[in-house]
């Protein structure tokens, strides 16, 4: 396993960091099995350091990229039932849905970044949306697409050369953006193809969320699969310094099951095991409640007239 030194994607600095929690990796050779999302508790991560320059948090050091790459082409999609995708859809749909209420967003044509299934182009074209595309580096998440949305999936890594300029009037990520090495240059991509005025709807983990400091190391967003960890703060900067005009960055409210609250408790996979047995023999497993799980949200606008660099 070849790991690299990275650097702050706001300082742009080297060793200007404190460590926050040393590595904990797989005692046997790394495969892409802890990268798949929404597996089972292994508590498998970098070493997690924080600039103390501007607070952002990164894995230092990282695998290198061509290797990471692999595993997420590799890794197994393990949320394809209703009890998984339903909450998802109901929180990912809510601030879909607010945008789109909010501000003038045109509809003609929507790109996900990370779609993973493709649920969010599902709720894309409910939404009238003309022309829709979603990338994902999983082939076993786009195995498991359905046959609305399968043909409109792109294999592979996020690329400004898959699309022309000015191709797209919105573009999420949703748990995507904290697994990218080179955060500026993703940014820099999606600002080359998004039309001007168009718009991004991101939603990643909150690295000063509540659960997030109560749970420290244990909390799941330390994860092996998680370059880099923002805030609100450190969210507005990236973005901003990418070009994008920020018109809000907010904390999320999360539908969640009772059976996915159990696979984030910070527990051995045999209690949490215990635990879900328990639950669906009191048929409650499937119950969603609405809480703050430590997301947060941003959305952000390509306007040419602030933009001087791209």
């Amino acid at each position: 396993m070849n790991l690299k030194s990275t650097k702050c994607a706001i300082c742009n600095s080297f060793n200007n960091s404190t460590i926050l929690f040393s590595q904990r990796l797989p005692t046997q050779n790394l495969d892409a099995s802890p990268y798949a999302p929404r597996r089972k508790r292994d508590f498998f991560h970098y070493e997690i350091v924080k600039c103390k320059t501007c607070g952002l948090l990164r894995s230092d050091p990282l695998i290198d990229e061509n290797e990471l790459k692999q595993f997420y082409f590799d890794s197994e999609c393990s949320y394809t039932d209703d009890n998984e995708n339903i909450p998802l859809k109901k929180t990912y749909g809510h601030y879909f849905t607010n945008i789109l209420n909010k501000y003038d967003v045109e509809t003609n044509s929507f790109l996900d970044i990370g779609c993973s299934n493709g649920f969010i182009l599902e709720q894309a074209l409910e939404f009238g949306f003309k022309k829709i595309v979603g990338v994902e580096p999983s082939t076993d998440a786009i195995d498991q697409a359905s046959p609305s949305v399968k043909p409109f999936i792109l294999n592979g890594m996020f690329d400004e050369k898959m699309f022309k300029k000015d191709s797209f009037d919105m573009i999420t990520f949703f748990q995507t953006f904290d697994h990218i090495v080179d955060p500026n240059v993703f940014l820099q991509n999606c600002f080359k193809v998004l039309k001007d005025n168009g718009f991004i709807l991101a939603i990643n983990h909150n690295a000063n969320s509540f659960s997030a400091k109560l749970l420290g190391e244990k909390s799941p967003i330390i994860d092996i699969g998680h370059a880099y960890l923002y805030d609100l703060t450190t969210m507005r900067k990236i973005f901003e310094q990418n070009n994008f005009l920020v018109h809000s960055v907010f904390p999320i409210q999360n539908v969640v099951s009772i059976e996915r609250l159990i696979q984030l408790l910070p527990i051995n996979s045999v209690t949490a095991d215990k635990i879900q047995k328990i639950a669906k023999s009191l048929r409650i497993n499937k119950f969603s409640l609405k809480l703050p799980l430590g997301n947060l949200g941003i959305i952000a606008q390509k306007r040419n007239n602030i933009n001087s660099k791209i």
